[in-house]
Order: C-alpha cells, then structure tokens, then sequence
C-alpha cells in the first residue's frame, strides 16, 4: 500500500491550532521549575511535581526532538543555554516557523507573568485569534468591584454582558468563548440554579474576597454565570470551549468527565450551541466521542493529550475519538503556553499521531487513501477553519 501521498500531506500542510495560550518571558516567575515545566501538565505545575517530569515519557522523546530542532546535544543544560543565548523572539519563530502554522487561537485568561500579549504573536503567524475565558472575565469584574457590598447580580452582569458584547463586536478578533467549569466543581451544572441563588452567592464573593478573586467554592454563581454565557454564545454565534478530562492538580477528574455534561446537551435552549470539548476529554475519550456521535452540537479537541501523553497513549486517545465520532468533528490544537516549544511539539506530535491513526485505518480497510488524505486535511486545519468561521482568504486552507 503506497502511503506516501498521505505522509506528504500530513507532513507539509499549513495546521490551525484552535486552542492555546500565551508565550512568557525567559525570566518570567511563571517557570520558576525551568524549561522542564514545558513537559507537565499545567501552565503552573507544583514544582516538586515538576522535578519528577524528565522521566516521563513524554519528556525524552520532547527533548530529543526540541534538540534536533535546534541543533544541540540531547541534554536539558544544552537545551536551556541555546534557547538562553538565541532569545524568545529567535527560538519562537523558529519553533511556529518549523511547525508551519497557518492560525492560532489564544485563550488568554490564564495570568502569568511577563507574558507577551496575542499582538506579538502576529509577528510570527499569519493568523492569531483570541479565545474569551468567560470565568476570567468574571473574576476580573469582581476585583474590581470587592467589597463593595450593595453590588447586585443585576449590576454585575450588566458589566460582564457590556464587556463580551463590546470584546466580540469592536475587537472582531473572537473566535470562542472558553470555560473551565470543570474546574469549578465538574461539569454537571445544575440548570434550575435561581437568580436567588446566584445573588446570594455573589454576596458571599464580595463578603469574603480574596485577591485575586477565584470563583471555586461559590459553584450557584459558576452555574448561573456558564449559562449566561451559553446565551450570549448563542447571540453572536460563537462555539464554546469547555475543558474536559485532565488537567493540574486543582481539577477533580472524576467529575470532569464529559457524560456529567449531557444535562446541558439535552437542554432544547442550548440545542443550537456549538461546544468544543477540550484534551480530547483524556482519559474519557471514548465518552467523548459516543457524545459527537449522538448530539450535533458536540466537537472534539485533541490538544493537550498530544503532546503530553506517551505515543501510544496519544495514538490511542485520537483512536478512541474516532471510535465513533465524525472525521469532521475532530480537531487539532496544541494547547500549547509558556513555551514556544510546547507549539512545535504539539504540531509534530500531532502530524506523526494523525499519520499513525490513518494509516492504520487504511490498513484495516476503513479508508481508502484518497479519503485519509482527506481526513488529514479536515483533522489538522479544514474542520477548525469551518468550525470557528475563519477568513480563508487571509490563511493557506489544505
């Protein structure tokens, strides 16, 4: 079986990241671990967490690969002084250059420090979107509004509504609306929470705020405010990300998996949402994918998986979501931050993982090569393209 129009396409076409975070500085307090921190899982990981990452799997095969890109010895201090002596613009576009990158969206609600903003990524990308973190916005609202004890739920959403509808119709640069629900609790929301509720709940943020203000133990005002958001998806016909399956050590994975979600799936009001369920929901990828099977609403995400997971749990992973899933419902993202590298890497992880998958799909007689070809295109750029109603004119489409 002659494969090599296949591998020629995965290898050389332009790919649309359709989820990933900022680049930091080199002397950013958000890597206080070092470059080792571009192999956890986390944009933040628990340092002593960190220490135990270069045995990982998903460690020696990274460092090998980031040092063939740049030409050094397969060793962390080689790696780290290359990247210390060329700087962060040079390693970045040799990193986005090299993984050939058509578009990349950014959720940039994640605070670091000395992070570059999405405008100095246009330097190195044709294209660079923005994702809206509706749970951030929150957030930022409420700090600045602590203590004061007469704001009203009416009040705050008149701010949170004014902020996303002036963000999506004067920037024109949102592609999404993202939440990290999950991280609030789990994703089974309760869709009979009351104004009641979520006021009270309000009233308790303000009574006992923190600095920064993190909405984790008031879950009524999480619920109440993920389905506004819902709403106002709805009204400029934005997709919302959710993340699903794993993450940092705040997350509880048992309540992440993507089945709590189907209340919501079910909901005739959010029947014309369109959600992206993120990470390719690992290690709940085969829930993920009988979920894009049954519900027309529900898209798939693989990054963050790829490239954290082994090679055969990332092979795997993307496995499991074709299980049942359509071809055009799958998409690929790094869900890269921090690190320029952690770009690079998802893109060749993900080239090398779509390749494997597909090949094997024709070895067992699914597809023919003409339709993995296809596939390829539609997994690594065109679904995301269509998804987030991209301008084609402005980036190559495969």
């Amino acid at each position: 079986m002659d494969l090599s129009e296949l591998r020629k396409t995965v290898e050389e076409m332009e790919v649309v990241d359709g989820h990933s975070h900022n680049i930091v500085a080199f002397y950013s307090n958000s890597i206080s671990s070092g470059f080792v921190q571009a192999f956890t899982v986390g944009a933040s990981a628990d340092p002593d967490a960190a220490a135990f990452a270069q045995t990982t799997l998903s460690f020696k095969r990274g460092l090998r690969d980031v040092a063939e890109l740049y030409g050094t010895e397969v060793s962390l201090q080689s790696v780290e002084e290359y990247r210390k002596v060329s700087g962060i613009e040079s390693i970045t576009s040799t990193c986005l250059k090299t993984a050939k990158f058509s578009a990349i969206l950014i959720d940039d609600g994640i605070e670091m420090d000395k992070r570059n903003e999405i405008q100095w990524l246009k330097n190195f990308t044709p294209l660079v979107g923005r994702i809206l973190r509706t749970e951030r916005v929150a957030e930022q609202i409420l700090e600045q509004v602590r203590y004061q004890y007469t704001f009203t739920l009416l009040m705050f959403f008149i701010l949170f509504d004014g902020f996303l509808s002036t963000t999506v119709t004067v920037a024109k640069e949102i592609y999404a609306l993202k939440s990290i629900v999950a991280y609030y609790g789990g994703l089974e929301i309760n869709l009979k929470v009351t104004k009641t509720e979520a006021e009270e709940s309000l009233r308790q943020v303000l009574i006992n705020a923190t600095k920064p203000i993190y909405l984790l133990f008031h879950r009524n005002l999480v619920d109440y405010l993920f389905l506004q958001s819902l709403e106002i998806a709805l009204s400029y016909d934005l997709p919302m990300q959710i993340h699903t399956g794993f993450g940092d050590r705040l997350l509880d994975l048992r309540k992440s998996n993507p089945l709590h979600f189907r209340s919501v799936l079910e909901d005739k009001r959010y029947s014309k949402c369109r959600f992206v369920f993120l990470h390719a929901s690992h290690p709940f990828s085969k829930e993920a994918s009988y979920l894009a099977s049954v519900y027309s609403q529900v898209y798939l995400d693989f990054g963050l998986a790829i490239p954290k997971l082994s090679m055969h749990g990332m092979i795997s992973a993307v496995k499991d979501l074709l299980t049942l899933a359509p071809i055009n419902k799958v998409m690929f993202s790094t869900d890269a931050y921090t690190f320029p590298e952690t770009f690079y890497l998802g893109a060749k992880n993900s080239r090398e993982v779509v390749f494997s998958v597909l090949r094997d799909a024709c070895n067992d007689g699914e597809l023919l090569i003409s339709e993995a070809v296809e596939a390829a295109k539609d997994i690594l750029a065109r679904n995301a393209i269509r998804f987030y109603k991209i301008n084609s004119t402005n980036i190559t489409v495969p």
